[in-house]
């Protein structure tokens, strides 16, 4: 009964991060959504999604800051190139390096970008 006390915060804890998770989930997949995206990937808590007009990266935390998603804009792209299992883009700005789970992924998310910026 003690061991129940002593470990209940701790349950409570896990619950609400399980629930925070779940409900930033939700919002992201509205988000890509209403930005008419497609090929979205997530991979260690940073979602990539090939959209209209851009690529938008949103970083999946405790609080989601849609303000501070990153934007790659097709215009700005001068290289993408493929290494294992990450993809590198160069613009005319900044470099960026997407990274994949699994190596079809990268594929799959390299051949939509090369057909969008061909």
């Amino acid at each position: 009964m003690i061991l129940l006390l002593l470990f209940s915060p701790f349950l409570v804890a896990i619950g609400w991060v399980l629930y925070m998770d779940s409900s930033n989930i939700n919002m992201i997949e509205e988000f890509y959504k209403n930005n008419s995206c497609n090929t979205i990937y997530d991979y260690k808590s940073r979602y990539k999604g090939l959209c209209k007009d851009n690529i938008t990266i949103i970083n999946n935390q405790f609080n989601i800051d849609f303000t501070k998603n990153i934007y790659i804009k097709y215009d700005d792209i001068k290289n993408v190139k493929k290494e294992d299992k990450k993809i590198l883009i160069d613009t005319l700005k900044r470099s960026e390096k997407l990274y994949f789970k699994e190596k079809i992924d990268t594929d799959t998310f390299y051949e939509g970008l090369n057909k969008i910026l061909k």
